[in-house]
Order: structure tokens, then C-alpha cells, then sequence
């Protein structure tokens, strides 16, 4: 099995869970971003500005996502489930590991993969 980053394994996994019949899956985001007033600010200025670089005001986060859940979310012939991404050597962190224990508690089917095989054969279909 190649060693790829976990984006690569998530993003071709997706394509095939996707393609699976009676599936519907989908990419589950989560994470922090900002928010606040765009201000324009010219070099030079008490800040110097670099390209590529926003300045807010009135910046606050802003959070997205169930913390821990998986990189895919779906429903697979009637039954939820969740999947998360992992390359050879990544391991699961504590709120992820939380979620599958809630999520399997509800009924749903959880798994962690490593290659697009492993998130088919965690449906049944590989």
C-alpha cells in the first residue's frame, strides 16, 4: 500500500463511496475560521501588509462541524454511517474517538480507512 496524505486517500475514497448504489456520502468539514469587517490597509501603515494577507475588524472564530466526526458522512441502503481517513500511520484522536463510540451507540456503522478499498469493504462493498 502507498504511503499518500490523508486529503488524497479521503478525496479518492469519496469518489467511490459515492459511486456505490443507494448511497448518498458527502464531505464532512470541520474545523475554525474568521470572520469580521474586510478593512483595506495600505503599506507602510502601522501594520505592514503582506501580499496575501486580510485584515478584520471586529474578528471573531467561528466553528464548523461536530468535532471528531468522520471525513465522510452518508447513508448507505437505509443505515448512516461515518468514515474517517487515515494514512498508514495516523491514529485516531480522543474526540474522533468519542464520536464513533456515540455514533455506533446510535446504531450507526463507523470505520477508519486507509485507501479507498478498506472504505468500501467497511460497507460491505469491497
Amino acid at each position: 500500500m502507498k504511503d499518500r496524505s490523508e486529503k488524497a486517500i479521503m478525496n479518492a475514497s469519496l469518489v467511490e463511496v459515492s459511486s456505490l448504489p443507494e448511497t448518498l456520502a458527502w464531505r464532512n468539514n470541520t474545523g475554525m475560521a474568521w470572520q469580521g469587517i474586510q478593512r483595506p490597509v495600505r503599506k507602510g501603515q502601522t501594520l505592514i501588509v503582506q501580499a496575501g494577507m486580510v485584515v478584520l475588524m471586529e474578528a471573531r472564530p467561528i466553528t464548523f462541524g461536530l468535532p471528531g466526526s468522520g471525513d465522510i458522512l452518508g447513508v448507505n441502503a437505509g443505515r448512516a454511517f461515518a468514515l474517517e481517513a487515515k494514512t498508514l500511520t495516523g491514529k485516531q484522536h480522543e474526540t474522533q474517538l468519542r464520536f464513533q463510540a456515540a455514533f455506533e451507540r446510535a446504531g450507526g456503522l463507523y470505520g477508519v480507512f486507509r485507501s479507498e478499498e478498506e472504505a468500501l469493504a467497511i460497507l460491505g462493498r469491497g
